[in-house]
């Protein structure tokens, strides 16, 4: 077995497959063998067994025949003459014993070296020696008999008491019939116990098939739990651990394997692989927190002169207001306004980096519900047109990390709102749709659209489509979405044209634990 373990899986499975089919090959050699012996006996039945009692019943026949001739003679039934009758008696006799040369020669066990080996085999010489005995008894009486027809059939003859060579030949005729009736039973216990023969043939076979089947079975079981402990079991250790890792389980360990086959080799570099992976993500953890300390640091120090550029730009608005050239005071506009809008990046970037940072624990709550508390809280006390919104969604919860899934609506919501408020009503929907593994969240305006080929890069971080002096932004609000969305697995697309509005898309994984009863259609009007 430890041979057997150091070989490679193919090595196995070769092996394995070719104990199997030898075992299969020796069961086929065994039971081609057995048919041989048995179709053998048969064979020896058709051309021994039952043409030797056909023969040794026609030799009885022929004595009968010969008896009847001789007595119908003797009383004068028959005209026939003694020359006639002796013709007729010795015709009977020629075939009687031309018929015992064919059984002598042909039939007797003692000719046929495999029915003799199976009279051995069972004890029952005495079989071939009675069937000798009645041969040469048969052969003894044609002779005697064949020296006392003359005399009998041509002697005197009488009613009284027969003559001596006519009861002697009576006599012979009648042992003559004995003998072949007990060459007829001879042949027929022969012929039990070659059927004795036959059915230990046939018992042997079903032994030998049946024990080569069960060691076969055997060896299949052996090779089957050999393959499961070797390979099965291992390949199934190592997929577990491997999930593990899949799921950023790093503290799984792959078990190492003894053998030098495939599985000892993948385990192997699967125990390379995590921990080269191990190095690799406390490298990375340690630049990021890095990278993260350098982003505070770099966004606190940035704003700071950007807050005083910002006071002093309101103090010089301030101090202008009133006197000064128009010149001035927009310059002095345009340095507050570009404060404010860069310390606004550096607030959305560094959300940005706080959430890419996190870990977002999930749970199911009431979407709708926030939907709700959000339109409320977005747009009650807004400026201007207010937008109709309206909320037909389909379900009530879902299921992931509740806040930042509020931020990645709110900023649809005012994506949607920025760019619709020059329709006439600005429009937006929100609504949904539950599929077998996921839930879809959608909101659509009806504001100013975009060209479809930007699809995939409305989603990056900084992406804008418009400038900053059409439509205010900081280009990180979608980016935040499509963050969102990845960190739950989630999806996040949008269709759109230019002039018919956009609806952007989110999906997210199911589960199928639901809260609340079933949401009704909503629609909200403000303004």
């Amino acid at each position: 077995m430890r041979w057997l373990h150091d070989r490679s899986i193919g090595q196995k499975f070769f092996i394995s497959f070719g104990v199997i089919l030898s075992l299969l090959a020796l069961s086929l050699t065994a039971l081609l063998v057995y048919l041989s012996r048995i179709n053998s006996y048969v064979d020896r039945h058709k051309r021994i067994t039952v043409p030797a009692i056909v023969t040794a019943a026609t030799m009885q026949r022929s004595a009968y025949e010969m008896n009847l001739t001789l007595h119908l003679f003797l009383e004068q039934i028959t005209k026939a003459d003694a020359a006639d009758t002796l013709a007729r008696l010795s015709r009977h006799a020629e075939q009687i014993r031309s018929s015992l040369d064919l059984y002598r020669s042909t039939h007797a066990a003692r000719t046929h070296p495999i029915l003799l080996g199976m009279l051995i085999q069972h004890q029952r010489m005495d079989l071939a020696d009675q069937e000798d005995r009645a041969i040469d008894e048969v052969d003894r009486i044609l002779l005697d008999l064949s020296a006392l027809w003359q005399t009998a059939l041509t002697g005197p003859q009488g009613a009284g008491a027969a003559p001596s060579p006519v009861a002697k030949t009576d006599g012979l005729i009648m042992e003559l019939m004995n003998n072949l009736d007990q060459l007829v039973a001879a042949h027929r216990d022969i012929d039990v116990e070659m059927k004795v023969e036959g059915d230990l043939l046939l018992q042997q076979a079903r032994l030998i098939a049946l024990s080569l089947v069960a060691v076969l079975g055997l060896v299949i079981t052996v090779i089957y739990a050999s393959v499961n402990r070797q390979i099965a079991t291992p390949l199934q250790r190592l997929s577990v651990t491997a999930d593990r890792v899949a799921h950023h389980d790093l503290t799984a360990q792959f078990e190492s394997w003894p053998g030098r086959d495939e599985v000892g080799t993948l385990a192997a570099s699967l125990s390379s692989m995590v921990t080269s992976l191990r190095e690799q993500t406390a490298a990375t953890a340690r630049k990021t927190k890095e990278l993260e300390a350098f982003t505070y640091s770099v966004a606190h120090d940035l704003k700071g002169p950007l807050r005083e550029i910002e006071g002093f730009s309101s103090l010089l608005e301030k101090q202008f207001a009133d006197g000064g050239d128009a010149q001035t005071r927009h310059q002095i506009d345009v340095i507050r306004r570009s404060a404010l809008r860069l310390t606004h990046m550096i607030d959305a970037l560094l959300k940005y980096s706080r959430l890419e940072q996190q870990n977002l624990p999930r749970q199911r709550f009431n979407v709708l519900e926030m939907i709700t508390t959000l339109i409320t809280d977005r747009f009650t006390g807004l400026q201007g047109p207010k937008p109709k919104i309206q909320v037909a969604l389909p379900f009530a919860d879902l299921y992931g990390e509740p806040v930042s899934i509020r931020q990645a609506i709110a900023n649809l919501l005012d994506n949607a709102a920025k760019f619709s408020r020059q329709a006439s009503p600005p429009t937006i929907t929100i609504g949904g749709t539950r599929m077998e593994h996921e839930r879809i969240l959608w909101v659509q305006d009806n504001g100013i659209g975009f060209d479809p080929s930007h699809n995939d890069k409305i989603f990056g971080l900084f992406e804008r489509l418009h400038s900053p002096q059409e439509y205010e932004g900081t280009g990180v609000g979608l980016a935040i979405v499509k963050l969102v969305t990845d960190k739950h697995d989630g999806r996040a697309w949008v269709e759109s044209a230019p002039g018919s509005g956009s609806t952007f898309y989110l999906a997210f994984p199911d589960r199928r634990e639901a809260v609340g009863p079933q949401p009704r259609r909503r629609d909200k009007a403000d303004g």
